[in-house]
């Protein structure tokens, strides 16, 4: 066996050398320590010295050492130095020596460090950025040159190529000296084309078709729109995600044995594309036999199943279950069993196609909310995290509102939803305590933006506007908005503190002034504002009041029916508004529902009087898969106060953008035929209402982008008995862009009842409903 160290007695020189063979160190690296032969003193150190450094600090090295001044050196304790030294990976040469000087053993470690790595430079990508490559490696810039670690460095690039669906991308690299202690780090690679999936096959599926099970993965076939919806690129870690959700897709739909084969993977002779087969073993469809409850003792069993909804004699569903499970752990965490656990176990009835389900209870022992810690929050204020919490401190443990806590600090929108966690954690000191911890990850609630774009409804138009939903991190939201176009300008200041002085008040405030062309009919002017309160009377439930106040003036009127006199002036009053906000997002909602009513009162002073009432109900759902339906319904009603005209700027007409996109601005209401001219004008009416159902689904998620279909149908007049319904149907494109939500949407009216009633395209900013 060679050894790592040799010991070499030069007379002439006057000192031992001990040389480290790094070579010989690297093979024997592993083996034990009688691999250098029995223990042997070599000499009592009196001094440490440490010759060669340049860039690192020799207390780096000493404190890591086991070699001091006092203690006898033996040839273990020096070969653990020597491996000690190199693994700290600043040098290439280490060599040990012992010098006599001035009657000193002095022990010298004679080191040579590694070179700089002074400048990393990427060469030969064309398709991804040199930015998001640097992202996935460790050596940085001026850091000391580590070969191994430069390897691992090849390791994440090839990976980073594959999952971006590159699979015969290469990647090496090259040092290139500038200097005697500094080189250039370049890492070469040689993308090669993507390779794309050309054709996704199932064989042996039965019960479900391939464009079912298709729309399941997240591995699709190349496409017309692959460039936007990225479809057609095949990723390794995705494909295997695909094959797990394939199976469990079965499994909700009573296949509990359902397996697949090894998929085959084939690549075209060109390496352009794949061609990929799955065979699917369905196995029989099952069914629920008996449900069984073991170990409870604070529920009847017939109290449990109303809590589940897997159903005896149905068929059985591995989703269901799962969420059976998550129902019963929350009853009995209800109850103040914080460690409830719910087992479960599936019994196939032997020659039959159905399957008993069993579940245990593990409840513990109650447990009571110790301490709650907010954690990550490096702007927003705890008290806006706390005053969403269902739990308290000292409360008794309850999983409802554990989760309704969770949900309502998501719903905040200040926070990375991914990133929002509620850990419980045993005390040490007690086990029926529990303390919470909360970890958040801010996000960007601020937003500058300066736009310019095309309106179909306002023409070209430049818009900015400053806003901030987090402000102070006390949860105040302040916007100021400015836009600008041919036929529409605006200026808007908004604010509203949802716990006005820490209390559950909401307070908030408008101002605005507006010029608007829009309409055939008229050009206005109005400037004003309001001042609101509100108070949550349920949960997701608020009750506002707010006072409105209001200068309108009109010009440029082409309609014979408007009198400037009675539409001019100032307007006064107040509104009283009963909003219940369940959705899972305030700003792009999935789930959940949104009802309002409003009562307003117009005459507390200024020139014109009328009250109105509305209604506006939107409901969410989410589908199969990323699919989500989308419905409102609205309907508003205007009438006279003391015999007052209303003023037809207050009135209903529909049509444009924001409600029937089939049909043009104003092209609904009441008719009326000028008798001089014979032209026909749209006067509004004193109701209207409409109703919009959508289905929307992600076309390019990571750009934001989403396609729609929707139905609108509706109608605005001042005669039920003139009741004639509306209709129109469309597409469009929806990008959730930085400056907002921006809508492009082509509608197509249904049995029209005009000639000149056609399809409308429509581009608008913000969000329909």
């Amino acid at each position: 066996m060679k050894r790592i160290i040799n010991l070499k007695a030069t007379q002439n020189l006057g000192f031992l050398k001990f040389i480290l063979l790094l070579p010989f160190f690297f093979s024997f690296f592993g083996f034990a320590a009688d691999d250098i032969g029995p223990r042997k003193s070599l000499f009592k150190i009196d001094e440490v010295q440490i010759k060669g450094l340049k860039r690192v600090e020799k207390e780096a090295i000493l404190e890591k050492i086991g070699s001091r001044p006092g203690i006898e050196l033996d040839n273990y304790l020096l070969q653990e130095d020597l491996k000690t030294i190199y693994g700290l990976k600043y040098f290439d040469f280490i060599e040990a020596q012992q010098q006599v000087i001035k009657g000193k053993n002095v022990l010298i470690f004679v080191v040579k460090e590694r070179p700089i790595v002074t400048k990393i430079s990427i060469d030969g990508n064309f398709d991804l950025d040199d930015d998001e490559l640097l992202e996935q490696i460790k050596t940085k810039d001026f850091s000391i040159l580590d070969v191994n670690r430069i390897k691992r460095d090849l390791g994440a690039l090839q990976k980073f190529y594959e999952e971006k669906g590159y699979f015969l991308a290469a990647v090496n690299y090259q040092l290139v000296q500038v200097s005697k202690d500094n080189v250039e780090l370049i890492f070469q690679i040689d993308e090669f084309d993507k390779i794309r999936v050309k054709r996704i096959e199932f064989l042996g599926n039965v019960a479900f078709s391939d464009n079912e099970l298709k729309a399941i993965m997240e591995t699709r076939e190349e496409s017309l729109f692959s460039f936007l919806t990225g479809s057609g690129s095949f990723k390794e870690f995705n494909f295997n995600t695909d094959i797990e959700r394939i199976k469990f897709f079965y499994k909700t739909k009573g296949y509990l044995q359902v397996n697949l084969g090894s998929p085959e993977v084939t690549i075209s002779e060109d390496k352009k594309w794949v061609f990929i087969s799955l065979k699917v073993n369905e196995g029989p469809l099952f069914k629920i036999n008996n449900i069984y409850f073991e170990g409870n003792d604070l529920f009847s069993d017939s109290k449990l199943r109303e809590k589940i909804k897997l159903k005896e004699d149905e068929v059985y569903s591995e989703e269901l279950l799962r969420r059976d499970i998550i129902k019963l752990t929350e009853a009995f965490q209800d109850e103040g069993y914080a460690f409830a656990n719910v087992l479960r176990d599936l019994q196939i009835v032997p020659g039959e196609n159905k399957v008993d389900v069993k579940f245990s209870f593990e409840k513990g022992k109650i447990a009571y909310i110790g301490k709650i810690k907010i954690l990550g929050n490096t702007k927003t204020r705890d008290k806006v995290v706390r005053r969403e919490l269902k739990i308290r401190e000292g409360s008794k443990f309850s999983g409802t509102d554990l989760r309704i806590s969770k949900e309502n600090v998501q719903r905040l929108g200040y926070f990375d939803p991914k990133a929002i966690v509620f850990n419980t954690v045993n005390r040490a000191d007690r086990d029926d305590v529990i303390d919470v911890e909360i970890t958040v990850k801010e996000r960007n609630t601020g937003q500058i933006s300066l736009g310019a774009g095309y309106s179909t409804a306002s023409g070209f138009f430049f818009q900015g506007s400053v806003s901030q939903n987090n402000f102070l991190g006390l949860g105040q939201n302040l916007a100021v908005s400015a836009n600008y176009s041919k036929k529409t300008s605006s200026f808007n200041v908004n604010f509203t503190d949802p716990y006005f002085l820490d209390t559950k008040w909401v307070f908030g405030f408008d101002i605005f002034s507006q010029d608007d062309n829009q309409s055939k009919s008229y050009r206005y002017k109005k400037k004003g504002g309001n001042l609101r309160i509100g108070y949550p009377i349920f949960d997701y439930t608020r009750l506002y009041f707010s006072y409105l106040y209001e200068d309108l003036t009109l010009k440029e009127v082409t309609n014979p029916t408007i009198d400037p006199e009675l539409e001019n002036g100032l307007s006064s009053g107040f509104q009283t508004t009963l909003v219940r906000d369940a959705r899972n997002n305030l700003f792009e909602p999935t789930d959940g529902l949104y009802l309002s009513f409003l009562g307003e009162f117009m005459g507390l002073g200024g020139d014109k009087k009328w009250a109105k009432a509305e209604g506006d109900l939107r409901f969410y759902r989410p589908l199969v898969g990323d699919f989500v339906f989308r419905a409102r319904v609205y309907g508003t009603h205007i009438g006279k106060i003391q015999n007052s005209m209303i003023p037809n700027t207050e009135k209903f007409t529909l049509g444009g953008a924001k409600n029937l996109r089939g049909y043009t601005l104003e092209a609904i209401g009441v008719p009326w035929k000028d008798p001089k001219t014979g032209t026909i004008y749209m006067i509004g009416g004193d109701t209207a209402t409409y109703t919009s159902l959508e289905i929307e689904h992600p076309l390019a998620r990571e750009a934001g982008i989403k396609w729609v279909i929707f139905f609108d149908a509706g109608w605005a007049g001042d005669d039920l008995n003139k009741f004639m319904l509306h209709k129109d149907w469309g597409f469009g494109i929806r990008w959730f862009s930085p400056i907002g939500v921006l809508r492009f949407e082509y509608g197509i009216p249904i049995a029209p009842k005009l000639a000149t009633e056609s399809g409308q395209f429509h581009f608008d900013i913000g969000q329909l409903f």
